[in-house]
Formats: C-alpha cells, structure tokens, sequence
C-alpha cells in the first residue's frame, strides 16, 4: 500500500487539501488496498485549521523517511497556510530535502510555496505559486524559472497558487499515479466547468477502471 501523506499544521488552509483526501478516500472504494492518507506533523500535537477544525497528527516527520526507503511513500503534501512567511518549519525543510534526495515527489500549495522558496527547493526550478511578487521577499533566486500557471511540476516538486486546489489535487493524482488519467482529467474538468458531459465522462471513466479491476 502507498501512503500520500499530508503535512498538518496551525492555519493549513481547508480548502486546498479537501479535494485530494476526498479522492483519496474515493479512490479506495474503487480499489480497496492501494492507498492511504496519513496526517503527519513536525510532532504529534494536535492542531487547528484555517477553519478552526481540530486536526491531529497521526505520524511525525520522522517517520516518513521509512516509508520513502521501502517505497510506499507515494508523496508528501504541504497545503498553504498563515505562518510560513514568518519563517519556521524547518524540520518539515529538512525533510523535503531527504525526501527529493530518495525520489519522493513533494506538492506544495499557496504559502507553502514560500517555505520551498526559501529553503532553496525552487532556485533551479520551474515552478508557480500565488504570484511572482509573493515569492521574491523570501531571497530565493529562482524568479526567472517562475511561470504563470496553476500548477507546475518540476524535477519531484508540484507547487500551485492556493486559488487554484483543483488542478493541484489533479496533479496531485497524476504524480501519485492515484486513478487513471481519464479518471483524473474528468473530475478535473468537471469541478472547474460543473459542465454536466463531465459528470457523465467521470462517471464513464470511473465505471471502466472499477470493471478492470474486478
């Protein structure tokens, strides 16, 4: 079994990481046994979110650099929140960097970008985030690889803007291998259109990768 383990920590911002545990969950009524979600944090302390829900970590950072040297870690998350410009997290920078150095794909969204930024993680790296502006007082000096997308994913790291959790999530899955693509690129366009054909595409999709598997 995978695991995509998702970073908790005061102010992680709801919405950016809603989609992906929800499609998580949706991927293992499909194919029971492939994934899991773990909250993991920079201690076991619970913590609250941007929408004031209570959160508790189930694993320290610690124990992600088991699973990423067995090969179940499928990738870990980092979604956005009020406390990364002000500095800190940096046992959670630390193990960014043994993560990328064994492979391990690393997703950050809004804020968290900015911890990436100023760790060095993007210097040499495509990448986007909230703005161009929003980086730049962070010292990194990666300005001139930034691009004007929602997300962009570059040498094991995906960052996107926080306005943009939809094609994050999507990305998410496609690092992650977490569903099919055309079950991917159909929830993809359904949740940005709400256009009726995508329901009925993702419905199709989904009903073909349940039949394979049965």
């Amino acid at each position: 079994m995978q695991t995509i383990a998702l970073y908790t920590t005061e102010t992680m911002a709801d919405w950016e990481y809603a989609h992906l545990t929800t499609q998580i969950a949706t991927a293992e009524e499909v194919r029971p046994g492939r994934f899991r979600l773990l909250l993991v944090g920079d201690g076991l302390d619970p913590v609250r979110s941007l929408g004031g829900l209570p959160l508790s970590p189930a694993a320290d950072l610690d124990e992600l650099i088991p699973l990423a040297d067995e090969g179940t870690l499928a990738a870990l998350v980092i979604p956005g929140g009020n406390h990364y410009v002000e500095g800190g997290h940096e046992r959670l920078a630390g193990t960014v960097a043994d993560l990328l150095a064994r492979d391990v794909p690393v997703a950050a969204i809004c804020g968290a970008t900015y911890l990436l930024a100023r760790n060095g993680f993007l210097d040499e790296r495509r990448h986007t985030s909230n703005a161009a502006d929003f980086l730049k007082p962070s010292g990194y000096r990666g300005g001139d690889r930034y691009i004007d997308a929602p997300t962009v994913t570059d040498r094991g790291i995906t960052t996107a803007s926080g306005v943009h959790a939809v094609p994050f999530t999507a990305e998410v899955m496609r690092v992650t291998r977490l569903a099919p693509e055309p079950v991917i690129n159909a929830w993809e366009q359904l949740y940005l259109t709400g256009e009726p054909r995508c329901y009925e595409a993702l419905m199709e999709a989904t009903s073909t990768w349940q039949s394979s598997w049965e």
